[in-house]
């Protein structure tokens, strides 16, 4: 008697042959499972905290460049300012938004006709550092006489801290850079 494909031959006759998983290949396959599960996720929370620190400072940089290539394009005064009710300018953290304004009336508050753009931020990214407005002149310099640095900063749990930098120099260039070192939980931000 010659052996089928899917048969196998027994005393008795021809029965049918098991196919699939044993219960133990299913437990070595679940517990293969369950660790590239758990070494997937804290990279995923690290890449998902990376990128609302780089979403933060791209944010401000926007800002920026926006109030400088208006100032320039209009040949007047534009203003950034951090607000917390993206009405008023606050000399606070830049945490809450900011908004892009054209002070016609010099008063250096933002009039409802004067705003051009109000940004609000959700997010757990911290920022510190130069806190008040800063105005973009015509040819678009800006009126401080040396540069300011605004940091953003992301908790990461109990490794401390992953920062950037936004960093505007008194001539109104723009740079952005991520700080390559990350500071122990509750040291000061710089």
């Amino acid at each position: 008697m010659s052996n089928q494909k899917g048969f196998c031959a027994h005393a008795g006759g021809l029965r049918l042959s098991s196919r699939g998983f044993t219960i133990l290949e299913f437990i070595v396959a679940l517990a293969l499972l369950a660790v590239a599960v758990g070494l997937a996720v804290p990279s995923l929370r690290q890449f998902s905290a990376n990128n609302q620190l780089v979403s933060a400072n791209n944010s401000i940089v926007t800002g920026l460049n926006l109030a400088r290539s208006t100032a320039i394009t209009t040949g007047e005064d534009i203003t950034i300012c951090p607000s917390v009710n993206g009405t008023t300018c606050t000399e606070d953290s830049w945490n809450d938004g900011w908004i892009v304004f054209n002070d016609a009336n010099g008063d250096g508050n933002a009039a409802t006709a004067e705003i051009l753009r109000v940004v609000t931020i959700e997010s757990d990214v911290n920022n510190s550092g130069f806190g008040e407005n800063i105005v973009f002149q015509a040819d678009g310099t800006t009126d401080m006489g040396a540069n300011a640095t605004i940091t953003n900063c992301r908790e990461q749990g109990t490794v401390g801290e992953n920062c950037a930098n936004v960093t505007i120099n008194q001539f109104g260039m723009i740079e952005s850079d991520k700080q390559s070192t990350t500071k122990d939980v509750g040291e000061p931000t710089s």
